[in-house]
C-alpha cells in the first residue's frame, strides 16, 4: 500500500456502498485499506462489490477473504468454497500474546522464533475466519499440525521476494466436532501468509 489515497481512487470502480463507507470512516489509513482492495479486486478482473455482515466482507456471488498487514493489503477469492488469508508482519509483540493463543506443544515448536509464532498465528486466525464463531478458544479449540517444520528455505531474490512452504493442516475441535483445514504458506518481505479453505 504505497499509492497515495488518491493514486488509488484511479485504480478502482468503488460502488455507492463503498463510497459510504469511506464517508463515514474518516480515518485516512481505513480508506486506503478499502481502495487497495478494491484495487486488486479489478486488477484480477472481480466485478463485484463488497458487503460487510458484522464487518465480515461477502460478495453476492464467490466468496472473499481479505486481510491486511501495516503495508500491504492481500485478498483471496474463490467461486465455488469459502476462502481465508491472513498476513501479518513479523513483529516482536507477537509474543505478548503468545501464551494465551498457542498451546503448549505449539509454543515448543515455535521455540521463541517469531516468523514461527507468526505463521501459527496465520493458521489459526484463518481458521476463526472460516468458522465465523466468536466462542473459539484460540489455545484450545484449534490445533496447527506440527509434524510440519515450519523451516523456511529463503530462496527469494530483488526479483522474486516470495519464499513457499508446504501445505499446514489445522483442526478445529468445538462442541464434540472436528473440522479439518489445510493452509498454504509463504514470506512476502517481512511479511508471514497464509491461505486456505476447510477440508471438503
Amino acid at each position: 500500500m504505497e499509492e497515495s489515497e488518491e493514486q488509488l481512487r484511479t485504480l478502482c470502480d468503488l460502488s455507492d456502498e463503498d463510497l459510504h463507507i469511506i464517508d463515514i470512516n474518516k480515518s485516512n489509513s481505513r480508506h486506503i485499506e478499502l481502495l487497495s482492495v478494491r484495487a486488486l479486486l479489478k486488477a484480477v478482473g472481480i466485478r463485484q462489490t463488497i458487503h460487510y455482515n458484522n464487518r465480515r466482507p461477502y460478495l453476492d456471488e464467490g466468496y472473499i477473504s481479505i486481510s491486511h498487514s501495516p503495508d500491504i493489503a492481500a485478498i483471496i477469492y474463490n467461486p465455488d468454497h469459502p476462502v481465508a488469508i491472513d498476513i501479518e508482519h513479523i513483529d516482536s509483540r507477537i509474543q505478548i500474546v503468545a501464551k494465551r493463543m498457542f498451546s503448549d506443544e505449539e509454543l515448543a515448536a515455535a521455540n521463541g522464533d517469531l516468523e514461527k509464532l507468526t505463521i501459527l498465528w496465520n493458521c489459526k486466525e484463518c481458521v476463526f475466519k472460516l468458522a465465523n464463531d466468536n466462542g473459539i478458544d484460540f489455545r484450545k479449540m484449534i490445533e496447527v499440525d506440527l509434524s510440519y517444520d515450519f523451516s523456511f528455505q529463503d530462496n527469494s531474490s530483488k526479483e522474486n521476494p516470495i519464499v513457499h512452504n508446504p501445505i499446514i493442516h489445522c483442526t478445529l475441535k468445538k462442541s464434540g466436532s472436528t473440522k479439518h483445514f489445510s493452509f498454504s504458506a509463504m514470506k512476502f518481505e517481512d511479511n508471514m501468509v497464509a491461505w486456505g479453505r476447510e477440508k471438503g
